[in-house]
């Protein structure tokens, strides 16, 4: 024996949500506690095969996406078979949920469930915005809101999607906020390549972007030309060839020293023999060798007093 289920009241704003757990016509099954928790859930309930309803879902369905960036969802609810459930979510285009309430259980603890002879059951057409506390925010019985009406109640409920800033707001903040950098106009930015180009040219370095009268500037060294670089070389040739040393390759105004060292670095650093001067003294090692003379001691000339001692000796012999 089966008894007839009293038809519950339909919630008030402010009022809890009843409770439902429906199964999807995407698939799955679908409890109320587990989409208020995660932001504003919208109720719809329509009636399958109903064109009006359609026409309704599918303004709806093309705010869905806003709603779901506002931190919301929507969730349809039809007194309806499987394969009518499957239909109804085909026709509207709802990527969300389309719930069918096969046992009417749902219409009737909503207090929407209605009996008609044509249509058999439905369920009214109804729209309820459950908040995140799990009750009535805002209800429309009887009558459906416009999607974009449902989008700003629950933007106020979630404060979501933010509005967008206004053009004179966002360029005031960036002029006068100094965290950030001004963006370079096109202009700018050909001017800085011309700045760049010219610089190369002029063999100056690049590395750092600068103006025309900071890359002008004395601090950074100026390349030096091939004349110049031809120059010191020769220099240096010259410097070699007058035996000097070449280590330190300096500019002109080192190359061009005076070519005698001061008194106090010839008397520190004796200078370099001739190739004559060379050839002289081995010839007098050799003459002092035929002679039976010690050459630990090599001398460019006899010494003083070696020609005084053979001055004497030679009056001994003569006496």
């Amino acid at each position: 024996m089966f008894t007839r289920t009293r038809t519950e009241p339909v919630p008030e704003v402010g009022a809890g949500a009843p409770e439902f757990n429906l199964p999807s016509a995407q698939g799955g099954q679908l409890r109320l506690s587990m989409r208020t928790v995660r932001g504003p859930v919208v109720v719809a309930f329509y009636r399958p095969g109903d064109e009006e309803d359609v026409e309704y879902f599918k303004a709806l369905a093309a705010k869905e996406e806003e709603i779901n960036l506002a931190s919301g969802s929507v969730v349809a609810i039809g007194v309806a078979e499987p394969i009518q459930a499957r239909n109804f979510a085909r026709a509207s285009g709802l990527k969300s949920y389309v719930l069918y309430d096969y046992a009417r259980v749902t219409s009737r603890q909503w207090g929407l469930l209605e009996r008609d002879k044509k249509q058999g059951d439905y369920a009214r057409p109804a729209v309820f915005i459950v908040g995140p506390d799990h009750n009535v925010a805002h209800a429309w019985v009887g009558e459906r809101p416009a999607p974009e009406e449902i989008l700003a109640k629950i933007s106020e409920i979630t404060g979501l999607p933010k509005p967008p800033e206004e053009p004179e707001e966002a360029e005031k903040e960036t002029t006068e906020g100094d965290e950030k950098p001004k963006k370079m106009s096109a202009e700018e930015r050909e001017r800085i390549k011309a700045q760049r180009r010219a610089a190369r040219e002029a063999g100056q370095s690049v590395k750092s972007p600068q103006a025309k009268d900071e890359t002008t500037s004395g601090e950074a060294p100026k390349k030096m030309s091939k004349e110049e670089r031809e120059r010191i070389k020769a220099e240096r040739r010259a410097a070699r060839e007058a035996g000097k040393s070449v280590k330190s390759g300096a500019s002109g105004s080192a190359t061009e020293a005076p070519a005698e060292a001061p008194p106090e670095a010839s008397e520190d650093k004796p200078q370099k023999m001739s190739k004559e001067e060379r050839e002289r003294i081995k010839a007098e090692r050799r003459a002092a060798r035929e002679a039976g003379k010690s050459l630990k001691k090599p001398q460019a000339q006899p010494e003083a007093g070696t020609e005084n001692q053979e001055e004497e000796e030679a009056p001994k012999k003569e006496g």
